[in-house]
């Protein structure tokens, strides 16, 4: 499958862009993000984030977690909600600029024919965490389903020994739960796992230069490949965009928000800065996710509950 590459010129194969996108789930453009603005992002990171003890909210655990460094001094973990530490916020403003950079918000309308977005979650990603393959729109989505879309911004060129970022075209057409009610969040995961381990040829996971971008929808199967060497870093960061018109939630219904701005765009943060209640409340929360009786039975609360507002 070759790369489908967005023009030089925002918007000039908008219908193109669209239509691709609409029927295979995900778009590749090249060379969206300038290079003055990754680099800004990643002097603040190496000086603020890396030599710091904080704990940091990790995508990949999903807990308060201070850094692990790799034997080649990468960070281990994912982070969670770049956009909008507290404790490090001329990190942020440059993670900021770059997801609401007027290049960004082309790319984006050129891919959806939306004009207006806001910012709901966001990674950043030093070494590869080899998350494995899944939906977003499980954990978040916009409501009515399928609106919501996600992009992979390349910090460097990523070479192929660190773990491609894969996706799988027209994989938003399949549907993992519907035919089980109350399934299993472990369960959804393996029924995905499954998939692709049984459809390798449809794996999609191109060579990605500094500065390139993948969107890829809320339903596409998405992950990444294994580290064949870990002496490579695959520095990139993530962002989950929604058309402006519609609510956030998941599959399991609407979530109140409350919207800041920058740059023209509302941002949302999923995940708060450390507190040591914060830290309980997701220990706990981890707990009853590993507890399949007690997190079935708290569903179908949040269920009836989204019903009834």
């Amino acid at each position: 499958m070759s790369d489908v590459v967005a023009q030089e010129k925002p918007g000039e194969m908008k219908a193109e862009a669209q239509e691709y996108y609409e029927e295979n789930g995900y778009y590749l453009c090249r060379g969206v993000i300038p290079e003055k603005l990754i680099d800004r992002v990643l002097v603040r990171y190496q000086a603020d984030l890396v030599p710091s003890s904080y704990p940091f909210f990790r995508q990949s655990t999903d807990a308060y977690e201070p850094n692990e460094l790799t034997e080649h001094g990468y960070v281990k973990q994912s982070y969670l909600d770049i956009h909008d530490y507290q404790k490090f916020s001329e990190f942020s403003r440059a993670a900021r600029d770059i997801y609401t950079s007027a290049n960004m918000r082309a790319a984006l309308k050129e891919v959806t024919g939306y004009d207006s977005f806001n910012l709901m979650q966001t990674m950043l990603f030093d070494a590869n965490t080899e998350t494995v393959p899944h939906q977003d729109w499980w954990y978040l989505d916009s409501v009515p389903h399928g609106h919501l879309l996600a992009s992979w911004i390349a910090l460097e060129d990523i070479d192929e020994r660190a773990g491609r970022f894969f996706v799988v075209p027209k994989s938003h057409l399949l549907n993992f739960h519907s035919d089980t009610p109350g399934l299993e969040h472990a369960a959804w995961q393996k029924r995905i796992a499954a998939y692709v381990e049984t459809h390798p040829e449809q794996v999609y996971a191109p060579a990605l230069k500094k500065g390139d971008v993948l969107f890829w929808n809320s339903r596409t199967i998405h992950g990444a490949l294994p580290t064949i060497d870990p002496s490579f870093s695959r520095k990139s960061m993530t962002a989950h965009y929604m058309p402006s018109q519609f609510k956030f939630g998941n599959i399991f219904g609407v979530k109140d928000v409350t919207y800041k701005i920058y740059n023209g765009m509302n941002f949302y943060r999923t995940q708060q800065d450390y507190t040591m209640m914060l830290k309980l409340k997701m220990d706990l929360k981890a707990s009853i996710d590993s507890s399949p009786v007690v997190s079935k039975s708290l569903r179908k609360v949040q269920k009836v509950f989204s019903r009834s507002v």
